[in-house]
C-alpha cells in the first residue's frame, strides 16, 4: 500500500488545543495524493500490482504521539493517553473513509468493490460502532470535541459510502 503519515503537533495548538479542521484538510489532501498515486506506481512484480490495484489499500498514520500526550500533559501508559489516541485515530481513519467515498463517487470505487460490498460496509460499519468502547469522560479538557467531530465524519462516511463505495478498501 501506498503509506503516509500527519506529524500530531503540527496540529497541535500553544494551548493543546487541536486544530481539528487543519488536521482534517491534511488528511483529506494526503488520502487522494496516495490514491492519485497508485496510477503512477511502480511495483515489484505484476502479482502485487495486480492485487494493489484492485483494492487500492492506504498506509495512513501518525507520529508524534509520545510528544503530543506528553505536551497535554498524558502519560502515554494511561487510560486518558490511550483515549486521546483512540479519539485521534477515529478522526484520522474516518476522515480517510470519507475521502474515499468522495473519490468513489467522482472516479468509482475499487475495482473489487461490488464483490465485496457487504463485507466493506460492515467493517465501515465495525469502525464507527467501535467508538462506543471509547470514553469519553477520560478525554481531558478541551479534547472532547475530536470525539464529537469523529463520529460525525464516521457518520457521514458510512451514508456515503452506502451510496457511493469507497476509493480504498483498507486505511
Amino acid at each position: 500500500c501506498n503509506l503516509g503519515s500527519y506529524n500530531l503537533m503540527m496540529f497541535t495548538n500553544e494551548d493543546g488545543s487541536v486544530r481539528i479542521n487543519d488536521f482534517r484538510k491534511a488528511v483529506r489532501l494526503g488520502t487522494i495524493s496516495m490514491d492519485l498515486n497508485y496510477d503512477i506506481s511502480c511495483f515489484p512484480t505484476p502479482r502485487i500490482a495486480e492485487k494493489s490495484l484492485s483494492i487500492r489499500p492506504l498506509g495512513v498514520g501518525y507520529t508524534n504521539l509520545g510528544s503530543w500526550l506528553m505536551f497535554q500533559g498524558l502519560a502515554y501508559d494511561s487510560d486518558e493517553g490511550r483515549t486521546a489516541a483512540a479519539a485521534i485515530t477515529a478522526l484520522m481513519t474516518g476522515q480517510v473513509y470519507l475521502t474515499s467515498t468522495e473519490l468513489a463517487e467522482k472516479v468509482g470505487s475499487f475495482p473489487e468493490f461490488e464483490k465485496n460490498r457487504e463485507d466493506t460496509l460492515n467493517i465501515l460499519r465495525k469502525h464507527r460502532e467501535s467508538m462506543k468502547g471509547i470514553d469519553r469522560s477520560k478525554l481531558p479538557k478541551g479534547l472532547e470535541n475530536i470525539l464529537t467531530e469523529a463520529q460525525e465524519v464516521w457518520d457521514k462516511t458510512i451514508e456515503r459510502a452506502e451510496k457511493y463505495g469507497v476509493r480504498n478498501a483498507q486505511a
